[in-house]
């Protein structure tokens, strides 16, 4: 799943004056100065031509290898900027700067795995320590070795207490991928006071802003950003998030689609047809491919009756997870599932007139909240396997059979702040008349049977029906209510047409709006917001009451 925050990682950039890059055996500089000066100037075209003169002459000339290396690199001639660094350090293997460059060539091109050992080497022969520090904890983030960039902050940070960009990184690193949001806040805004204009540090602070729920302060920072660079990809999609939340669809769709170009979103380029942009689709085809996770492609699925309806033919690409459940559901689209080793399908002889992401299909269809339409569910459980679970149901005794999931998340989406620890959903659980049935996923059997064990009451948990999701959906088709945390299951049981209640944070998804008790993508779906953050008490007793009336209803019916 798309994660609701965004920080801009940036490792240190060398330039050529920022750092003392003197080789051991330079040759004079007044040979260089004109190079230099064209370099100073913005004129690389110019630099690379006096380079290449001067390399001529003095083939041997690291320093001259390291500036054409540089110049190569701005104008991303990947092969040709490496290929001077190599020089450089051949020729002088004694000397630091040669591979610190090729270290930051290797994060530019993608290669951050293979950029750490330049950067080693670089600290290894003396070079300044917190830019390389920084740059390798971008490298250790960016390969997904959190506690490795986080170490190289800190180090960067003993060195130099007052160097902006590691705060920055440290904070990025402590708020958005360790859940230190304390920490993690007042390292960003420590690099703020040092840096106040720097792009990359007050792209860090909207991303604090938006944690905290601050979304005006962060959406007026976002404009400032886009408005003095348009690139900013990180201020772009933190807009969008902000806006969706206010409910701005009109307003967030276009910014939103740049999460494609986020660093470490992998988005295929698929089949050579053209993006849809919302032109008709009668008699044309189209290819949706997923993106994200598994509860955001069941909601955006919500739009694909709508292109059906538009005279589309519709060949749809899902998580294997989803692919019964889809074929079930969409009678009149074609529904393949991804293979984790490829991207796309191996179909050599198919043509489609377009392609999408699914995650795009809202820019078109749902503008506006009057554009989310009424729904009683849009997938389609097996009836079978629904009748299955019914009868397992009834060999319970209460008269209420509620689904339960109180987990939800990794650490870099916010799982402390969007669970529930299972011992405080007790004064719920113990309801009389109620039988609670488990809908948690990862390996929830420890939780429930330290409950058991203690005495207490926990939920009755079936991996059978978690473990595939097809038969999850027919065991949701078969409960009386779904009660969860921000999962894919409130995703599941909306679309499924369930009765949903979800227990959301005081700063929830954007899914699921900044207020109200509803939800524009599932009309079953009923919101209960945290009052306070970090603290589920009010939240599970309003549950209690409810779920206890709901109870009550029931049984004056039967």
């Amino acid at each position: 799943m798309l994660r609701r925050l965004y920080g801009c990682f940036r490792g240190d950039r060398p330039t050529e004056h920022s750092a003392p890059v003197e080789p051991p055996h330079a040759i004079d500089d007044a040979l260089l100065e004109p190079a230099m000066t064209a370099i100073r100037q913005g004129r690389s075209d110019d630099a690379i031509v006096l380079l290449e003169a001067l390399l001529e002459a003095h083939p041997g000339c690291a320093k001259a290898h390291l500036l054409a290396g540089t110049c190569r690199h701005e104008q991303k001639q990947i092969e040709d900027a490496r290929d001077h660094y190599l020089l450089a350090a051949t020729l002088e293997p004694a000397w630091w700067a040669p591979h610190f460059h090729l270290g930051v060539l290797d994060c530019d091109s993608g290669r951050h795995a293979e950029s750490t050992t330049p950067f080693l080497r670089a600290l290894e022969l003396g070079a300044p320590q917190p830019r390389v520090h920084d740059a390798l904890g971008a490298a250790y983030l960016n390969i997904g070795s959190v506690a490795e960039a986080m170490e190289q902050f800190r180090k960067a940070l003993a060195v130099a207490p007052d160097f902006a960009q590691a705060h920055s990184n440290l904070g990025l690193v402590l708020l958005g991928h360790l859940e230190r949001y304390d920490e993690g806040t007042r390292h960003i805004e420590r690099a703020v006071a040092l840096a106040p204009a720097d792009p990359a540090v007050l792209c860090n602070w909207v991303m604090a802003l938006h944690h905290w729920g601050r979304w005006d302060e962060a959406l007026v920072l976002a404009d400032a950003l886009l408005a003095r660079d348009p690139t900013l990809v990180e201020a772009r999609i933190n807009r969008a998030l902000a806006l969706l939340g206010k409910g701005d669809f009109s307003g967030a769709w276009d910014d939103y689609e740049a999460r494609k170009l986020l660093p470490g979103n992998a988005y295929a380029t698929g089949p050579t047809c053209p993006e849809w942009q919302g032109q008709p689709l009668d008699g044309h085809s189209i290819f949706v491919y997923p993106e994200q996770g598994l509860g955001d492609e069941i909601m955006f699925a919500s739009c694909l009756p709508q292109l059906v309806a538009s005279g589309a033919r519709c060949t749809v690409e899902c998580h294997p997870k989803l692919e019964k459940l889809f074929r079930r559901s969409f009678r009149e689209v074609e529904v393949v599932a991804a293979d984790p080793s490829r991207r796309w399908p191996q179909r050599p002889q198919r043509v489609w007139d377009f392609k999408v992401s699914i995650g795009s299909l809202p820019r078109f269809l749902r503008r506006t909240r009057a554009e989310f339409p009424e729904h009683s569910g849009y997938l389609r459980a097996d009836p079978a396997r629904v009748a299955h679970w019914k009868a397992k149901l009834s060999e319970l005794p209460g008269r209420l059979k509620v689904g339960v999931s109180w987990r939800g998340g990794l650490a870099s989406t916010r799982r402390g702040l969007r669970s529930i620890p299972l011992e405080l959903w007790l004064p719920v659980m113990t309801l009389p008349g109620i039988e609670f049935v488990s809908l948690q996923y990862s390996d929830p059997e420890c939780e429930i049977e330290a409950l058991r064990r203690s005495g207490r009451r926990g939920p009755q948990h079936w991996s059978a029906a978690i473990d595939d999701y097809d038969e999850t959906a027919a065991l949701i088709g078969a409960l009386d209510l779904v009660i969860s945390v921000q999962t894919a299951v409130v995703h599941l049981a909306g679309a499924l047409g369930k009765e949903v209640w979800a227990l959301i944070p005081t700063v929830p998804e954007w899914r699921y709006g900044g207020e109200g008790t509803s939800m524009a993508w599932y009309p079953d779906a009923r919101l209960f917001r945290q009052s306070e953050r970090g603290v589920w008490t009010d939240v599970l007793e309003k549950v209690r009451g409810d779920l206890q009336e709901s109870a009550r209803r029931r049984a004056q019916v039967t």
